[in-house]
């Protein structure tokens, strides 16, 4: 249970099944729902292992983490405040980021040997950006603030003047 009543002791939010849940007595059908009992590694598996080979297939991809100060989002995308900081983060604390960029690189890499023959060439760009109180920031570059979400025919829908960075590396990734 993510947070009991006072009065009657029962949990206010139930996971139901796989994509549903109860929030006292309202049902809510989601992609999928994750209960409290899962790990980084769950989350990794269920979210980010596709990511990947998406990316590996030449399409854009986006992880979108919401929800009110405090639930866990940032430690859900990065792992304990010092994990970036602190190279000898147990593995199992990781956070999305750090694992989905560790096993995209490892894949681009077994890609490559596995075509040798072949010119394989992968680019990897990537971007930070917060949304709070609708103000958009970029977290590369945060004196960049209310940046403006535009829509292109062409593009999609894309943020206007965020930066992009060319990452190779997980180096790249946490500088």
């Amino acid at each position: 249970p993510l947070r009991k009543d006072k009065d009657e002791g029962d949990p206010i939010v139930q996971k139901i099944s796989g994509d549903s849940l109860s929030i006292n007595g309202r049902t809510f059908t989601f992609d999928s729902v994750a209960d409290v009992k899962a790990t980084q590694l769950d989350i990794f598996e269920h979210v980010g292992v596709p990511l990947v080979e998406n990316c590996l297939a030449g399409f854009n991809s986006s992880v979108f983490a919401y929800g009110q100060t405090g639930s866990g989002k940032t430690y859900t995308m990065w792992g304990p405040a010092n994990s970036l900081a602190e190279e000898n983060v147990a593995k199992e604390q990781q956070g999305l980021t750090p694992r989905v960029f560790e096993r995209l690189f490892a894949r681009i890499k077994e890609e490559q040997t596995k075509h040798s023959d072949q010119q394989l060439n992968y680019q990897c760009n990537c971007s930070f950006l917060e949304i709070y109180n609708e103000q958009v920031t970029d977290l590369l570059d945060p004196s960049q603030r209310n940046l403006q979400i535009r829509e292109d025919v062409k593009s999609g829908v894309y943020v206007e003047n965020l930066t992009e960075n060319q990452v190779s590396t997980m180096e790249d990734v946490t500088q």
